[in-house]
């Protein structure tokens, strides 16, 4: 333990006081953070070669196993986290300054659901800003919604938002929601995209705002290089053994627009990441 120890100190993941280690600041920094947050950084130094030894033997046969036997139990609940320390600076930071839409909706009071919710790391955060508004977060992995909700009670959340276990695509709550949430979630869905939007309208208002989060796969695959870009690669790689594959901004647009939503699309992170506001046609 002491030399993994002396390794995160090395990195600047941990300090060193009196003897014993700690978290470095930034690392326990659950708030905005940065991009280079030492906590990812450290869970994803574990999980990014965990996953690339169960892909090995992949190669030789091309199966395709499915998420369960990619990631190490011993690191599933850590993943969460990961997730959330990634991917809420760049909400932070530049999607919100970004689009108005969220100013509007702090105008306003509503029900706003997250269909693979997670940890409810994104609900968290837009209730924080929508004083008005309620949350009900939908996810399949009961370990992650429980940290969903000691966050949320630890966020003076608890009363707003609610998180359930359930299959998002035969869930169905008591009230349509004014604005749903669908992160990085379309891409595991692709095969039954049209049943996920047949579901987003028994499940949305008439009036109500689609808020679609999706990494996206270069036209380009020689923008693979671009530095904000290369991650996407290993990533798609382990989707790929999921069973899914990363979809390009084209395909994303094309099948919300198809589904009947009219959209105006954001590209951010160097065009690694694309947001859809969907609105009724």
């Amino acid at each position: 333990m002491r030399v993994f120890c002396e390794a995160g100190f090395a990195f600047g993941y941990l300090e060193a006081d009196g003897g014993r280690f700690c978290l470095a600041p930034e690392a326990g920094n659950l708030g905005r953070g940065g991009q280079d947050s030492s906590l990812a950084a450290a869970i994803e130094a574990v999980f990014a070669p965990s996953v690339a030894l169960r892909l090995l033997p992949l190669f030789r046969t091309g199966q395709r196993p499915g998420p369960a036997a990619l990631i190490d139990p011993g690191i599933l609940p850590w993943f969460g986290r990961f997730l959330e320390e990634k991917h809420a600076p760049l909400f932070e930071e530049e999607i919100v300054p970004a689009l108005p839409l969220f100013a509007e909706l702090a105008k306003r009071e509503g029900l706003v659901i997250d269909l693979g919710c997670g940890n409810g790391w994104l609900l968290r955060r837009l209730l924080a800003r929508l004083p008005r508004w309620r949350g009900l977060g939908i996810d399949c992995e009961a370990a992650r919604l429980a940290q969903g909700r000691e966050a949320a009670h630890k966020e003076g959340l608890s009363e707003r938002m609610e998180l359930v276990e359930a299959d998002l695509l035969l869930w169905s709550g008591p009230e349509p929601a004014h604005l749903v949430l669908v992160i990085r979630v379309l891409h595991h869905l692709w095969p039954e995209r049209k049943r996920l939007f047949a579901h987003l309208d028994q499940i949305v208002r008439g009036d109500g705002i689609l808020f679609l989060w999706e990494p996206c796969w270069p036209e380009d695959l020689a923008s693979l290089r671009d530095p904000m870009r290369r991650s996407l690669a290993f990533q798609n790689l382990h989707e790929y053994a999921q069973g899914a594959r990363l979809l390009s901004s084209a395909e994303v647009i094309q099948v919300v627009e198809e589904a009947g939503w009219k959209v105006a699309a954001s590209p951010f992170a160097g065009g690694a990441e694309l947001v859809v506001v969907g609105t009724r046609t």
